[in-house]
């Protein structure tokens, strides 16, 4: 029952450590995205059946609340860490690089650039998306400052 609250917490705070950093770097200018009403609106599309769309923001039905997208966003978040827990710490308890998680959390890109942003209409890698969301390096740094929270709290996991 500890490592389930412990895989809750660390997945929880990996993915605050990707919130902080992405609302940071957007505020510097240096990313955007996609609106989270309308990613919330992506997912529940694809809980429906459809996951590809013309275009995400003419597409049927509308944005979701903040609310339902962090729920969304923090049970991918959960999912993703519990993934990398039981293919990596699993077999290779007390001796995970540091490294590993950060690479992991680099890896996790290929959701946004290879499904979800052709899922909403954006093209591979999101190239055919709005310029100003900054897909592809946006997704890049987002999901390298997910790596950063993991390799820390994987860190903390694995001495618990």
């Amino acid at each position: 029952m500890k490592l389930v609250f412990t895989l809750i917490a660390a997945s929880i705070l990996s993915t605050m450590t990707m919130d902080i950093a992405g609302g940071l770097l957007r505020a510097a200018g240096v990313t955007q995205g996609v609106p989270a009403g309308l990613v919330g609106k992506w997912i529940e599309s694809s809980l429906k059946g459809t996951v590809f769309v013309g275009d995400i923001r003419t597409s049927r039905g509308e944005a979701v609340s903040i609310s339902r997208f962090l729920l969304y966003h923090y049970a991918i978040g959960m999912l993703l860490t519990c993934v990398l827990y039981c293919f990596v710490a699993i077999p290779n308890i007390g001796s995970v690089p540091w490294y590993v998680p950060v690479l992991y959390g680099l890896a996790t890109t290929v959701l946004p650039l290879f499904v979800m942003f052709p899922g909403m209409g954006f093209g591979f890698l999101g190239l055919n998306g709005p310029p100003e969301y900054l897909l592809p390096r946006t997704a890049i740094l987002n999901h390298f400052s997910f790596g950063l929270g993991l390799m820390i709290t994987f860190g903390w996991l694995l001495k618990a």
